[in-house]
C-alpha cells in the first residue's frame, strides 16, 4: 500500500476518535450539570401498596385459617376423649350390676336352700304321721300339694293338724315365700345386668367411632396446616420450620390467655363463694342472737306472771279472818288497819352477756391419704406415654386411668370413671387445691368427661386425648368446673 495512503488513512482514523472522545466528554458534563432525579409515578406507589396490603392480608388469612384449623382438631379430639370417658361409665355402670347379680343369687341360693329344707321337714313330718297311724288323706295332703300355700290350705282342713305341725307348715311357706322373692330380684338384677351390657358394648362402638373419626379428621386437619405452613413461609420469606415454629408460639399464647381469663373467672367465682358463705355466717348468727333474746324474754314473762300469781295467793291468807278461840280476847285499842304487803316478786334474772359472735367451723375438707409424694411420683414417671381410651396403663393411659393408677400408689381405690372418681372423693373449692387433688371437666361433676392431678402452680399432670402423650397443662380452661376431689 502506498505510503500516502496510509497517512490518509490513519488522519481518518484520528478524526473519528477525536470526534468520538468530543462527544463523550460533552455528554459527561451535560450529566454532571443535570442528574434528572426519576420519582415513580402514583400507578408504581399504588401498585406498590397494594403489593404488600395483599401480602399482608393474606398472612393474615392464612393465620386465621391454621388458627381455625387447630380449634377444628381440638374439639375433634376433645369428643373422641369425651366418648372413651362414656365407655368408662357404661362399663363401671356394667361392673355394678354384674356384682349386684352375684349378690341377689347368692341371697335367692340361701333363702331357696332354707325353703327347700324347711319343705323337706314337712314331708318328713307327713311320713312319721302315717307311720304312727295317720289317715292315706292326711299323707296324701302332704304328698300331693303343689307348694306350701296350697299345702297350707289343705292341711287347716284337718282336725290332725297340731301347733308344731302348724308352725312347720307357716316356716315351710315363709321360707318359700322368701326364696320367690329373692329369686325375683335375681333375675331382675340380670335384667339390669344385660341391659347395662348392651349399653356398654353400644358405647364402646361409640368410642370406636369417635376415635376412628378423630384420627380421620386430625391427618386431614394437618395436612391442611402443612400447606398452611408453606404458604406463609413464602409469603414471608422464612422456612417451614420457622412458621410452624411461629404457629406454635400463637397458639401458646392464645391457651396462655384463655388460661388467665379462667383462672380470673375461677377467681371471681371464689370471692363470691367467700361473700355468700360471710353473709350466711353473718344472719347465721344474727338468728341466733335473736332466737336467744327471744327465749330470755319468754323467761322473764314467765317469771312474772308467776310472781303475780304468788303476790294474789299471799294476799289472800293475810286477808282470812282468824278462827274463833272460848276464851274472849282483851280489847285492845283499835290499831290501825293496814293493807297487806305483798310479797315481793322475785327480780327479773338479768340477762346473760351477749357472747360473742360464734363463727360457723369452715367446712374443711378431709386431708389428704398419706402418700401424696408417691401419687405425683407415679404421674411423673408416666409422661410421655400414650394417651389411649380405657387404658389404665402400664404403656398407655386414659385421663381416669391416669388419676386411678396414681392414688392406688397410696392405698386409696378408685374407679376407673372420672363420674365415680367425682362421687369418691370430698369436694374442694379451686382457690384451696393442693397437690395430689383431682381437677374435673365438663358440666357437672358426674358427667364430668375429663380429670386431672392436680401438682401445684395452676398446673396439672393429664391423659390428654388421642394422639397427645400423658403431659403438664395448666388446669384452667372454659369448663373447669369450681370444685375439686380429694381422694
Amino acid at each position: 500500500m502506498p505510503r500516502t495512503a496510509i497517512v490518509c488513512r490513519a488522519l481518518r482514523a484520528g478524526s473519528a476518535l477525536s470526534l468520538a472522545g468530543a462527544l463523550a466528554f460533552s455528554t459527561t458534563l451535560t450529566a454532571t450539570a443535570d442528574p434528572g432525579p426519576v420519582y415513580p409515578s402514583k400507578s408504581q406507589v399504588d401498585h406498590a401498596k397494594a403489593a404488600v396490603t395483599g401480602t399482608a392480608g393474606k398472612i393474615s388469612l392464612l393465620d386465621g385459617q391454621y388458627a381455625a384449623a387447630s380449634a377444628q382438631l381440638a374439639d375433634v379430639e376433645d369428643r373422641a376423649a369425651a366418648a372413651g370417658e362414656a365407655y368408662n361409665g357404661a362399663r363401671y355402670e356394667l361392673d355394678q350390676r354384674t356384682a349386684e347379680t352375684a349378690a341377689a343369687r347368692k341371697r335367692a341360693a340361701a333363702a331357696q336352700k332354707v325353703a327347700d329344707a324347711a319343705s323337706l321337714e314337712v314331708r318328713r313330718y307327713a311320713a312319721n304321721v302315717y307311720q304312727q297311724g295317720g289317715t292315706f288323706g292326711e299323707l296324701q295332703a302332704y304328698l300331693d300339694s303343689n307348694g306350701p300355700q296350697d299345702l297350707m290350705d289343705r292341711a287347716t282342713a284337718l282336725e290332725a293338724v297340731g301347733d308344731a305341725r302348724a308352725r312347720s307348715l307357716q316356716k315351710a311357706e315363709a321360707t318359700s315365700v322368701v326364696a320367690a322373692t329373692l329369686k325375683r330380684q335375681a333375675d331382675d338384677a340380670q335384667a339390669a345386668q344385660a341391659k347395662a351390657a348392651e349399653q356398654a358394648q353400644r358405647a364402646r362402638d361409640t368410642a370406636q367411632s369417635q376415635a376412628d373419626q378423630a384420627q380421620v379428621a386430625a391427618t386431614r386437619i394437618q395436612h391442611e396446616q402443612a400447606a398452611l405452613v408453606t404458604q406463609l413461609a413464602t409469603l414471608r420469606k422464612t422456612s417451614v420450620d420457622l412458621e410452624r415454629q411461629r404457629q406454635d408460639g400463637l397458639a401458646a399464647a392464645a391457651a396462655a390467655r384463655a388460661a388467665a381469663a379462667e383462672a380470673a373467672r375461677q377467681a371471681r367465682l371464689a370471692a363470691e363463694r367467700a361473700r355468700a358463705a360471710k353473709d350466711a355466717a353473718a344472719r347465721k348468727t344474727a338468728e341466733q342472737a335473736a332466737a336467744r333474746a327471744a327465749a330470755e324474754a319468754q323467761r322473764q314473762r314467765a317469771a312474772a306472771v308467776a310472781a303475780e300469781k304468788a303476790a294474789e295467793r299471799a294476799a289472800k291468807l293475810v286477808a282470812k279472818p282468824a278462827a274463833k278461840s272460848p276464851v274472849r280476847p282483851r280489847k285492845s285499842p283499835a290499831a290501825p288497819r293496814t293493807r297487806p304487803r305483798p310479797a315481793p316478786r322475785p327480780a327479773p334474772r338479768p340477762a346473760p352477756s351477749e357472747p360473742a359472735p360464734v363463727r360457723p367451723d369452715p367446712v374443711t375438707p378431709p386431708p389428704s391419704s398419706g402418700g401424696v409424694s408417691a401419687v405425683i411420683g407415679y404421674a411423673q414417671q408416666q409422661l410421655g406415654k400414650p394417651y389411649g381410651w380405657g387404658a389404665a396403663g402400664p404403656d398407655a393411659f386414659d385421663c381416669s386411668g391416669l388419676t386411678m393408677r396414681a392414688w392406688a400408689q397410696a392405698g386409696v381405690y378408685l374407679s376407673h370413671y372420672t363420674g365415680a372418681q367425682w362421687g369418691e372423693t370430698a369436694r374442694v373449692p379451686i382457690s384451696d387445691l393442693r397437690p395430689g387433688d383431682l381437677v374435673f371437666y365438663g358440666t357437672s361433676g358426674p358427667e364430668s368427661h375429663h380429670v386431672g392431678l392436680y401438682v401445684g402452680g395452676g398446673q396439672m399432670i393429664e391423659a390428654p386425648h388421642a394422639g397427645a402423650n400423658v403431659r403438664y397443662a395448666s388446669i384452667y380452661r372454659s369448663d373447669l368446673l369450681p370444685y375439686a376431689g380429694r381422694p
